[in-house]
C-alpha cells in the first residue's frame, strides 16, 4: 500500500494545480509537516494515518484550494503560461508559413484590374493548389519575377495557357498555367 502522507499529498497537490517549481516547494515544506505528525501521533497504520491526516488537516481539496489562493492563482497561471507561449508561437508561426507558401496568399488590389468582381483597394485571399480555371474565375499572375496582376479568365486558348480579361472586359494578356499563382476566392469588399 502506498505511504498514506505522499497518498495526501498528491490528492492536495492534484487540487492547488501550481507552477512546477511551486508544487516542488509546497510539496517539501508540507511533506516535511506532516511526517513530523506522523511521528507524534504513533500511528502505524496507513489507513489510521490518512484518517488523521484528513482530521487534523481537512479535506484534500480544500487544503489544495487554500493553498492555490494563497500562491495566487493569476502568478501559477502566469508561469504555465510563459513556459507554454513560446512552443504556441512557434508552431503558429510555423502553421502561418506553411499555409502560406503553399495553400493560400494574401494579395492587395490597388487598381480596378478585376472590378466590378474584385473594386480597388481590396484585399484578396487565392486558393494556389487550384487546378482548373473557368470562364469568370479571378486569378492572381506572375506579370515579372516582382510584380502580380489581377484578372478575370476569358477563355482557354490552349492546354496550358488562358486569355485574362483586365480594365472592364478589355483582353490583355494570354497567361501559361506556370505564371498562375492562384484563384481568389474571398476578397474583403
Amino acid at each position: 500500500m502506498r505511504d498514506p502522507v505522499e497518498r495526501y499529498l498528491e490528492d492536495v497537490l492534484c487540487h492547488a494545480d501550481l507552477a512546477k517549481d511551486d508544487e516542488r516547494n509546497v510539496r517539501g515544506e508540507l511533506a516535511e509537516h506532516l511526517h513530523s505528525l506522523v511521528a507524534e501521533s504513533g500511528l502505524s497504520n496507513p489507513t489510521e494515518v490518512y484518517a488523521m491526516l484528513k482530521e487534523k488537516f481537512g479535506n484534500a481539496r480544500r487544503v489544495g484550494r487554500g493553498i492555490a489562493a494563497a500562491r495566487g492563482r493569476v502568478r501559477t497561471y502566469l508561469k504555465n503560461l510563459r513556459r507554454r507561449l513560446p512552443l504556441q508561437v512557434g508552431v503558429a508561426l510555423v502553421l502561418a508559413f506553411a499555409v502560406r507558401f503553399a495553400v493560400a496568399q494574401s494579395f492587395y488590389v490597388p487598381g480596378d484590374a478585376a472590378s466590378p468582381m474584385v473594386p480597388r483597394g481590396s484585399r484578396v485571399l487565392v486558393y494556389k493548389l487550384a487546378s482548373s480555371f473557368n470562364p469568370g474565375d479571378v486569378i492572381v499572375y506572375r506579370h515579372s519575377d516582382s510584380e502580380f496582376r489581377i484578372g478575370s479568365i476569358d477563355r482557354q486558348t490552349s492546354d496550358d495557357h488562358w486569355l485574362v480579361e483586365k480594365d472592364h472586359g478589355t483582353l490583355k494578356a494570354e497567361v501559361s498555367r506556370d505564371k498562375i499563382v492562384g484563384r481568389v476566392f474571398l476578397n474583403t469588399r
